[in-house]
């Protein structure tokens, strides 16, 4: 499946940090730090690359969370879960 870059609903002012975030599996917190820092250093290139993000990127529609979340449902679904030795002494020992 092709990743596609949209603006996050996980959003401060326009999502743009949250969307690449997303985009690149990291925290959003990250990708807004960089940014202030790009303000600061590159006095105000920031805020232009930010507008420019925000008025080019798209919205997220409701048709695209909804595919996303039902591959995570597929993954979720496809991966086997174990449980060690260790789980299932935990688990008795609460059960009793």
């Amino acid at each position: 499946m092709k990743k596609k870059l949209f603006k996050s609903n996980n959003r401060i002012v326009c999502g743009v940090c949250a969307g690449i975030a997303e985009y690149f599996g990291i925290d959003p917190t990250i990708v807004r730090l960089l940014l202030v820092v790009l303000v600061i250093a590159g006095f105000g290139t920031g805020i232009i690359i930010y507008i420019v993000g925000a008025v080019i990127m798209p919205e997220r529609r409701l048709d695209d969370e909804n595919l996303r979340s039902a591959n995570i449902d597929d993954e979720k679904k496809s991966s086997s879960f174990t449980s060690s030795e260790e789980d299932k002494d935990f688990d008795s020992h609460f059960k009793k």
